[in-house]
């Protein structure tokens, strides 16, 4: 059933993008079939759309935690703790090409740290501040996001290919401290 509908859909953005097309090809003047020439007539196959595009289905928000810690301060005062903490980044995606991924990170909204194939550590030192006679987890990590849609590839304004794909990407450093 959710094929079906894919499919109306993509005919309905097909319908739309072609008068779009026509539209701009005319200059937007109204066009009377009956002065058309045999050699003026409109065919989908005359018109020149060619690579590939993406079309967004879903997109997820999360937190991927690297580093945690559980810090108790008995003393009356409040504590300092700052620690030397890692976290890995990365980006994978089973895309054909890297304008497709970078579509598909406009459409979520979060551009990847690193480069599409890319995994590396990043160190940095955070500090956090624990109330008096409390305990806390303290947490580090990454906000990640993820993606799926179809990737479409066209050649002379016709659908050649079209697959599944979906990426995953780290966009920012994260932290946060929890009371126990």
């Amino acid at each position: 059933m959710e094929e079906n509908i894919l499919k109306k859909y993509r005919k309905f953005l097909s319908v739309i993008f072609m008068t779009l097309i026509l539209i701009l090809q005319f200059g937007g003047t109204a066009v009377n079939a009956a002065e058309l020439d045999e050699d003026d007539s409109i065919s989908i196959n005359n018109i020149d759309i060619n690579g590939y595009e993406y079309v967004h289905s879903s997109r997820t928000l999360s937190t991927k935690i690297d580093w945690q810690h559980y810090h108790s301060n008995p003393k009356s005062t409040t504590d300092t703790v700052s620690r030397s903490v890692s976290r890995t980044v990365n980006t994978t995606a089973n895309v054909s090409v890297n304008s497709t991924f970078n579509a598909m990170t406009a459409k979520v909204g979060y551009q990847a740290e690193v480069g599409l194939g890319v995994s590396t550590t990043r160190t940095t030192t955070v500090t956090w501040t624990i109330p008096a006679r409390s305990t806390y987890v303290l947490r580090y990590g990454s906000r990640v996001a993820a993606a799926r849609g179809i990737e479409n590839y066209w050649g002379n304004g016709r659908l050649l290919s079209s697959k599944s794909v979906n990426g995953n990407w780290t966009y920012m450093a994260y932290s946060d401290s929890i009371k126990q």
